[in-house]
């Protein structure tokens, strides 16, 4: 098969890696057979790539000949800006935690103190390159609502930036994010740390009571937040088909917001290792969020999420249902379309029509 080297501003979507893209410290950027896409020839840019080697003169759409070297089951992409990222993390856990304590106990909110969060660490992490996929790979950390309120928090700090939001937007809406449980400050332990189908339908009004209580708390601080923010956080639960609560708003009657964290707040609960014993795997959440994408959540907010975030995933390192480890190199063009991915032999899978196979954990990003 042709191998030929292009220029990265003559590479086009569709054309497939004949060898893996290694950045200027020989970092694997992204795999052999990786179908690139605009995003991702975007991303080779921003790593300072300026030639790759590619597959014939148009690019061939399933390579059927090469196969991965064994040292991209072995080592990430960027071992040094990953270890960077869960630095960066479990010092900010550390920090929310604290503000969340001091909410708990003296039901006052550090405003300034998470307003700085929101502003600095948490938007730096939402910066990081390949962050909502990173975040799958965290787990094991003790308070589940500091780590869940931090991750939508990062997650939709993305997601504001996939959106276009403006600097002061974003900021205002991560801060948004962090805050969007705070009214689960307000609910006795024993009660919060109980399994969902373990609450009685008592318990589950003052769990739902969240909203309203953040919103209430949120409304008497001293310090006079801007309604966006407020909204998200009474607003995060409504569903575009009127289902949710407080309101039962429908559609765009929710303020965006509120739209953009019930998008990452889903997607985070679904993933999260420590919140759910049966949590998903990004793949899998990916396809259950597109079929609820016209009726809890807002559609062109989830569609631009679902859109973006399937690029972070090419080059992860996966363990098939039959046990076999692969790593997946093309994503089809339609949303809820499962990938193809290529095992250690060098076999190449397609399981949107091998069926029966399924991605069962990510083992490495």
């Amino acid at each position: 098969m042709v191998i030929r080297r292009y220029r990265i501003q003559d590479v086009e979507p569709g054309m497939v890696l004949a060898k893996p893209a290694i950045d200027n410290v020989r970092r694997v950027v992204l795999a052999e057979g990786t179908v690139l896409t605009e995003k991702l020839i975007d991303r080779l840019q921003n790593w300072n790539i300026f030639a790759v080697d590619i597959f014939g003169d148009e690019g061939h759409p399933m390579p059927q000949e090469p196969f991965l070297e064994v040292a991209a089951f072995e080592q990430s992409s960027d071992a040094k800006l990953q270890e960077k990222f869960y630095s960066a993390y479990k010092d900010t856990v550390q920090d929310v935690q604290a503000a969340f304590e001091q909410i708990r106990y003296l039901k006052v909110v550090p405003m300034f103190k998470v307003r700085e969060l929101a502003n600095t660490s948490i938007k730096d992490l939402s910066h990081t390159p390949g962050a909502i996929n990173l975040l799958h790979m965290l787990g094991g950390m003790d308070d589940h609502t500091v780590r869940h309120s931090l991750n939508v928090a990062i997650i939709a700090g993305v997601l504001g930036r996939w959106l276009g939001f403006s600097t002061k937007l974003l900021q205002d809406l991560i801060l948004s994010a962090l805050l969007h449980d705070v009214g689960k400050m307000q609910i006795a332990e024993g009660i919060l740390n109980k399994k969902a189908a373990n609450l009685t339908p008592y318990e589950e009004e003052i769990m739902k009571n969240h909203t309203i209580e953040g919103y209430r708390l949120l409304s008497r601080s001293a310090y006079q937040l801007p309604f966006s923010v407020l909204a998200g956080v009474l607003q995060h639960h409504e569903g575009a088909n009127g289902t949710g609560y407080p309101l039962k708003l429908t559609g765009n009657k929710m303020h965006l917001f509120a739209r953009v964290i019930a998008v990452a707040d889903m997607y985070e609960t679904m993933t999260n290792k420590d919140i759910q014993e049966n949590y998903l795997t990004p793949f899998l959440a990916v396809e259950t969020m597109v079929q609820q994408a016209f009726e809890k959540l807002d559609a062109s907010v989830a569609s631009v999420f679902l859109t973006n975030i399937r690029d972070q995933f090419i080059g992860n390192v996966v363990r098939l249902s039959d046990g076999r480890e692969a790593v997946v190199v093309y994503l089809g063009r339609f949303i809820s379309q499962r990938p193809v991915v290529q095992t250690r032999d060098g076999q190449f899978i397609d399981l949107e029509k091998e069926r029966e196979l399924h991605i069962a954990t990510v083992i490495r990003v």
